[in-house]
């Protein structure tokens, strides 16, 4: 029996006692409870006195609480909570009509989460609201956005989740230095404490509280196709036609409201394609596209306007105002006048649904959700929790914070029941803890169309990242506003090419809105230079596919961020804390984007251990800052030594789309062994790409330099696949161009395959990762399943 890491002890004043399950304690202004979830999770619930409105109606907790809990006490009104290494106070607070809880704060702890936040990763010092807010064409130091996660992680081996999905704040030590208080309207009041060795430990706990995000299908991590907005089928079919003639990879196309509309305003609603003469066949529309490997996304919202196909015959579905009998009517909506969906009651979600399903049915492949904080939400709107268990109604204020995460658990059910074995694609701009466990893909929300935007972009997707949220990405080259920067353009999908999703998006409207500046989004529509360059980036995104879709995995599977500041895979390294213009794609890439115009050199930070280039073959030593010049034709990027980095570098023919991608069939699968001195491992992930639970493999690597000579292992979870006779054909190669001299029996001595020297017909020389004018030596190997030891001397 294996003893728990952690042993909670609540020191009591007088007494001291342990019940099954949970422990209540009566105070003279309320009530204290405690909950054990596993010896690192503890929840502490507080009731003051005459408080009504306790009900949680959050549903992001997912594990089940322990049989009993270890041990509970109070003390003097306050909760302590002690494990071997810290001590963390809590005592039950109440300022300007909100509740909750005052933490005390260490000297030098920090505090990272809480959500979007366009403000340093450390929020010590900072107050914002928990509550989710539009932000149009925002910058560096916007506090409040779209989706707010009250979870927090603090640097003293912690994390901190209130569950709790009403309107909020959090003070993390502005008001008070030495304090974090955080604050509702409504709700159950109650914290959890999570605790871990490092981050990693603590964001994986909370993973295992409220639930990881499930794989998503492989076309997810291509080049999507987005604007605002394509207006007729006929400009859709122009621009992927331009894409395609450019060579440009492309996976999906997205569209905007005027799918339904021919105007920005006073749509919202129709939900059908109403111009027969924009959309004259949108089936054989999507069906083409479809043909050619391009997925059609579709663009909804919650809101129905008054002038709209769909208003009379919704006004049962919508939310109500304060006599819980007449819709709420919305006079100062951007959009037009008109109602809002009552999204917790399960009527208005099967007509909503049904919506979604009547495109699903001519094609349609994934959806984006749009508006779903609510972008407005009067405090007066009411909604009907009945079908929730709840009698009385609800405040807007007190439900707010769950409406987009409710729609993505709406959409993610239904389709579940209609397509069992499918995988959802769903774009939501909004949501709540646990949201991730029904697919959910936000973006960073309207951001400008400017540096500034970009370099907001940092923060906000590291610190999404880091509150569990993991597929968060940005509309990759800006959307609001803005001039024609090409160079800004090219920068930002630079960056973008090492975000969860790939969507380049912007505004481009016309004769819609020819007072609105517009500037494409799509690469084939760039003038040259700037089109090359942005081509070039795309086509890394695609190399990088099998690397990328392993990080897929690793997310649903172990807890693990795709996107992470340096702090996470670095936590030892004081220097790695301060760090907030790099980041980690997986455990391995080292990104360090362009964040402002016209930069010729970088100043760049690498944590302690050997670096290797990825685009070109020099080698680095950290733990120390370097100096590095730059191009425009790509940002710094770097593999730290013992990666193994899967890549597909699929030449002739030229990718068009994820669907390409069969290792099974082709030898476009590279497998770069980045050597150490340090035993290292790795392994690829693959499956169909489409199908949940689908047969999978793991192809596991192992490496270790010891002198000139490198060896790699490799071997299968899943011998199976093999058992008729099928082999794949593997490119494997290190960064460096192996010389052979060549014997009589033409194999090269230098390079053992199973302990032979290999043929030489199976030495491939092409180029090394990403730059085409550096090459080396790739060995092909053919895997059957059985275990594999490749061998290659490095000359001096």
């Amino acid at each position: 029996m294996r003893l728990p890491k952690i042993l909670l002890v609540f020191l009591i004043f007088c007494t001291s006692l342990t019940y099954a399950q949970s422990e209540l304690i009566t105070q003279l202004n309320g009530k204290w409870k405690f909950t054990q979830y596993s010896p690192d999770i503890i929840k502490l619930t507080f009731t003051p006195d005459n408080y009504t409105t306790n009900e949680n109606i959050s549903d992001a907790v997912i594990l089940k609480p322990m049989a009993k809990v270890i041990s509970t006490a109070i003390k003097n009104n306050s909760a302590i909570v002690k494990n071997k290494k810290l001590t963390v106070n809590i005592t039950p607070a109440k300022t300007d009509g909100y509740y909750g809880f005052d933490i005390s704060l260490a000297n030098d702890e920090k505090i990272y989460g809480g959500g979007e936040r366009a403000l340093p990763l450390n929020r010590r010092g900072y107050k914002f609201n928990l509550y989710n807010s539009p932000h149009y064409g925002y910058g560096e130091g916007a506090e409040n956005l779209n989706y707010s996660v009250p979870f927090f992680t603090s640097s003293n081996g912690y994390g901190i989740f209130f569950d709790n999905a009403s309107k909020g704040y959090a003070d993390i030590g502005k008001t008070n230095a030495d304090i974090f208080q955080a604050g509702f309207v409504s709700g159950e009041l109650n914290v959890y404490l999570i605790f871990g060795n490092d981050n990693k430990e603590i964001l994986a706990n909370y993973y295992k509280l409220t639930g990881s995000q499930p794989l998503p299908p492989r076309w997810a991590m291509g080049n999507l196709m987005s604007r605002f907005g394509y207006t007729s089928q006929k400009e859709a079919n122009e621009i992927v036609a331009k894409m395609r003639a450019e060579n440009i990879p492309l996976d999906a196309i997205i569209f905007d409201l005027f799918w339904f509309g021919d105007s920005i305003q006073n749509t919202l609603g129709n939900l059908a394609w109403v111009n027969k003469t924009k959309w004259p066949d949108p089936k054989k529309m999507i069906s083409d596209f479809k043909k050619k490997n391009i997925n059609t996304i579709l663009i909804t919202e919650p809101f129905i306007v008054k002038s709209s196909l769909n208003y009379n015959n919704t006004i049962k579905y919508q939310a109500v105002d304060s006599s819980g009998k007449n819709p709420f009517m919305l006079t100062n909506f951007y959009f037009g006048k008109g109602g809002l969906l009552d999204i917790y009651r399960t009527d208005a979600q099967k007509w909503f649904w049904n919506k979604h399903k009547e495109q699903m049915k001519i094609g349609v492949e994934g959806w984006w959700g749009d508006l779903g904080e609510p972008e407005t939400h009067p405090s007066d709107m009411y909604h009907n929790l009945k079908d929730l268990g709840y009698k009385r109604l609800f405040k807007a204020d007190e439900v707010h914070n769950i409406y987009g995460h409710t729609w993505t658990k709406m959409l993610f059910t239904q389709f579940a029941k209609e397509y069992p074995t499918k995988r959802l694609f769903s774009l939501n701009r909004s949501g709540f803890a646990g949201s991730q466990r029904y697919g959910i893909f936000p973006w960073t929300g309207d951001v400008s169309r400017s540096w500034s935007g970009l370099r907001a972009q940092l923060p906000v997707i590291l610190g999404m990242s880091m509150s569990g949220v993991p597929y968060v990405h940005s509309d990759a080259g800006g959307f609001a506003g803005g001039e024609g920067d090409n160079e800004l353009y090219v920068r930002w999908l630079q960056f973008a090419t090492f975000t969860p999703i790939f969507r380049p998006h912007g505004t481009a409207l016309g004769d819609v809105d020819k007072n609105a500046f517009s500037f494409p989004s799509e690469a084939a529509l760039i003038e040259e230079p700037y089109r090359r360059h942005a081509q070039v980036t795309i086509g890394l995104r695609y190399n990088l596919l099998p690397y990328n879709y392993t990080l897929a995995y690793k997310q649903a599977k172990k807890g693990e961020p795709l996107i992470a500041p340096l702090y996470y895979h670095f936590p030892k390294d004081t220097a790695a804390v301060n760090v907030s213009d790099e980041f980690m794609w997986g455990e391995n890439i080292l990104v360090v984007p362009v964040l402002q115009k016209g930069e010729q050199t970088k100043n760049i930070y690498l944590p302690a251990g050997k670096w290797y280039s990825l685009t070109d073959t020099s080698v680095l030593y950290g733990d120390k800052w370097i100096k590095r010049k730059i191009t425009l034709d790509n940002i710094p990027l770097f593999v730290k030594e013992g990666s193994f980095i899967p890549m597909w570098l699929r030449v002739i023919p030229m990718i068009t789309s994820t669907a390409d991608y069969n290792i099974d069939k082709d030898s476009s699968l590279r497998i770069v062994y980045y050597p150490s001195e340090k035993k290292s491992s790795g392994f690829l992930y693959n499956d169909d790409g489409v199908t949940k639970n689908a047969g999978s493999e793991i192809i596991n690597f192992e490496g270790i330099t010891i002198g000139n000579k490198v060896t790699i292992k490799m071997n299968t979870n899943n011998k199976l696949l093999y058992k008729n006779g099928q082999k794949k054909t593997l490119l494997v190669g290190i960064p460096y161009s192996v010389k052979c001299t060549f014997d009589l029996t033409n194999t090269c001595p230098m390079i053992k395959l199973n302990n032979k020297p290999i043929d030489t017909r199976d030495i491939v020389k092409t180029n090394y990762g990403f730059n085409p004018s550096t090459t080396f030596n790739y060995i092909k190997v053919r895997f059957d399943g059985t275990p594999l030891k490749v061998e290659i001397e490095i000359q001096p």
